[in-house]
């Protein structure tokens, strides 16, 4: 309750006093189960843990609001028919979610179709060409890769090998933002090779790897075959001093779960840092609180998520409707969160900007370097 009372006061809101409050629906599309379960699980932690804390205090701006949660099971089409459903039968006023850049992309135009707004955490700003109403809470690859991408450039590896996932444009552009800063500073590329999402025997794979003798191992893909990948390859041989590099997967338990002794020194982007801030800390305090371990990336990125849509309730005024939260949503500046630098704002084509921090894992956690 302090924590949300914090980024309220520091937001400098004037809430409207309307005789009246609206009725708001807010629907709320993610995987909790299948392949971005590792996402969606504590993102609908955070949201959950937001909600609770908003309804408590005057968060909503005095409307009443109503979530609905649905599992798209990390499937597209599901996700196409959710979203229609939060649209049409359900009247939704927002909603929130998907969560992979491939279920974005397929989902982004039928909410823009349906003039409703929708708040997904893709990667890509490709999700955003959709239209007007699509928005995104995750920054562009350009801008949180890069700091990861220069980190590893200053430690002077020589030659460095890359996979990533070849059927999500999300972990495509990750590669590409990661593989031109090596090439700029001089970085021989031994290897460059796709997988599917849904591959978990790396053999082949890891034979090529150890074969090409890098110094740098870059891996984007989901956590736990991320993970994968690194155990198996070090199997094969790779050399323990390698340096690991990923994306923000490597943030999540899953990851750390997973890989074990064999991720310990991967570098990976963070657009969240328990004791960066003071809200930032308290939010951790009380995430552990309540779910029993402490919060990952995707934890903070849905409360995130879930104060952002208030916020835009908040500043929608008396009449809360999809066009009022699609200009309220857009309008986003300096908003207090618990995410990087602590203040989040929307540029002019929907893109956030909140500012990235590198880690590393070291004896089991997540550090800085």
């Amino acid at each position: 309750m302090k924590l949300f009372k914090s980024i309220l006061a520091a937001s400098a809101i004037a809430l409207a006093s309307s005789a009246w409050a609206d009725d708001v629906k807010v629907g709320v599309v993610v995987s909790e189960t299948a392949t971005y379960a590792f996402v969606g699980v504590p993102l609908v932690n955070g949201m959950k843990m937001a909600a609770e804390e908003l309804s408590a205090g005057n968060g909503w701006g005095g409307h009443n609001v109503e979530i609905v949660y649905q599992d798209n099971r990390s499937d597209k089409q599901e996700a196409i028919s959710l979203i229609t459903r939060m649209a049409k039968s359900e009247n939704a006023d927002i909603v929130i979610g998907p969560i992979a850049t491939s279920e974005a992309m397929a989902t982004g135009p039928v909410a823009n179709d349906l003039k409703i707004p929708m708040f997904t955490t893709a990667t890509s700003p490709a999700v955003l060409e959709a239209g007007p109403y699509i928005f995104k809470s995750t920054e562009t690859a350009d801008a949180y890769m890069a700091p990861v991408g220069d980190h590893v450039a200053g430690l002077k590896p020589q030659s460095c090998f890359l996979i990533s996932i070849r059927d999500n444009e999300g972990y495509i552009r990750q590669r590409n933002v990661f593989r031109s800063i090596m090439e700029k500073a001089g970085v021989k590329i031994v290897g460059d090779e796709s997988i599917l999402a849904a591959d978990t025997d790396f053999t082949a794979l890891s034979t090529k790897v150890v074969s090409a003798e890098p110094d740098c191992l870059f891996v984007t893909t989901p956590p736990e075959q991320a993970a994968n990948i690194i155990i198996q390859a070090k199997q094969a041989g790779l050399e323990g001093d390698t340096i690991i590099a990923g994306d923000s997967g490597a943030g999540s338990k899953k990851y750390l779960d997973a890989g074990g002794k064999a991720i310990e020194g991967t570098f990976f982007p963070a657009s969240f840092v328990a004791d960066a801030s003071e809200s930032s800390a308290a939010f951790t305090k009380a995430y552990e609180a309540k779910y029993g371990n402490a919060p990952d990336i995707w934890a903070a990125t849905g409360y995130t998520m879930m104060q952002t849509v208030a916020s835009a309730i908040r500043n929608a005024g008396d009449d809360v409707n999809r066009e009022t939260l699609r200009e309220a949503m857009a309008a986003t500046k300096d908003l207090p969160v618990v995410m990087g630098q602590g203040m989040l704002s929307f540029d002019a084509n929907r893109i956030p900007s909140m500012g990235g921090i590198v880690m590393q894992i070291k004896d089991g956690g997540w550090v800085k370097p």
